[in-house]
């Protein structure tokens, strides 16, 4: 019986991880194409697509943004739609970029995003400038840009958007990673990804970040997976390397023994460590920030 049971159990797992993989592989396949999400016209501005769709895929990027494409690259940039609208004397263009995933989408967004955003409420999170809106939601990332930056060109440009916005499909919800990081004394729109280059080292990959006010002192919390401890082990040797090593405190929370405080001549005092499989710390670290420090780090299971 019991042999029966495990049988039969081990065959509902096999099932069961199966379509899991199939059902990974089908929403990979079936992830829609960003030209489907321009709409041939909007009816609250009179807009109506005045040129053809064009897409552009992979290296042939290079051919749509001059200079600017290794960024988007850098995210898993899969292509991109643009087409122009036109309303009388509106006019303006619109794209739509499509990511590899929603967590690189969100991360070139934060990216683009400035240091004092305009925000607006669309997808995940958008922001304006002038005659310029963008925003991120799914795997998505949507530039709307007109020629002009009066009233009307700003009104149609909202427009746009939010048809756009409506028709795409995804989450509306930031990675969960960000979940980790605390609440209290925390920045709006200061969070970002790093897919690579934190701190401008190649190693430092798949980096989460969240800016924080404590006191009168900007200071950044990040956060970024390192089950094998490789990442550590590189930027630790990297600061000893250039004699910029110290000890950090065992009071902190850290995993035994594994921690340093590195000081960066860009950045400052970096307080980096291993907790639980991950790599934390802060950047722009002062001893006043250390209990704020420490109480994130000994909240992290």
């Amino acid at each position: 019986m019991k042999r029966y049971c495990s049988k039969s159990i081990l065959i509902t797992l096999v099932a069961l991880l199966l379509a899991l993989s199939c059902s990974k592989e089908k929403s990979s396949e079936e992830a829609p194409n960003a030209k489907q999400f321009l709409p041939e016209k909007v009816e609250s501005s009179g807009l109506a697509r005045a040129s053809e769709i064009k897409t552009f895929t992979g290296d042939s990027l290079w051919e749509y943004l001059d200079g600017g494409a290794d960024l988007y690259n850098q995210y898993g940039f899969a292509e991109v739609a643009t087409t122009s609208y036109k309303s009388g004397p509106l006019e303006m263009v619109a794209d739509v970029y499509r990511f590899d995933n929603p967590t690189n989408a969100f991360g070139l967004y934060s990216m683009l995003r400035p240091e004092k955003p305009n925000i607006v409420l669309l997808g995940i999170e958008g922001f304006s400038a002038p005659a310029t809106l963008v925003f991120v939601k799914g795997s998505y990332l949507v530039k709307v840009i007109g020629y002009d930056e009066t009233e009307a060109t700003t009104k149609a440009i909202i427009g746009l958007a939010q048809e756009i916005n409506n028709q795409i499909p995804g989450a509306t919800n930031r990675p969960n990673t960000f979940l980790l990081f605390p609440v209290v004394n925390r920045m709006g729109a200061r969070d970002k990804y790093y897919r690579d280059s934190f701190l401008g080292q190649k190693f430092l990959r798949r980096f989460y970040t969240q800016d924080y006010l404590i006191g009168v002192d900007t200071v950044t919390l990040f956060l970024s997976p390192d089950e094998s401890g490789e990442k550590y082990l590189k930027w630790s040797e990297y600061a000893a390397s250039l004699s910029a090593l110290q000890p950090a405190s065992d009071s902190l929370g850290y995993d035994s023994g594994k921690a340093f405080i590195f000081d960066d001549k860009i950045s400052g005092l970096t307080v980096a460590g291993l907790r639980k499989g991950k790599l934390v710390g802060m950047v722009k670290y002062a001893d006043i920030h250390k209990q704020f420090l420490a109480d994130w780090i000994k909240s992290l299971q």
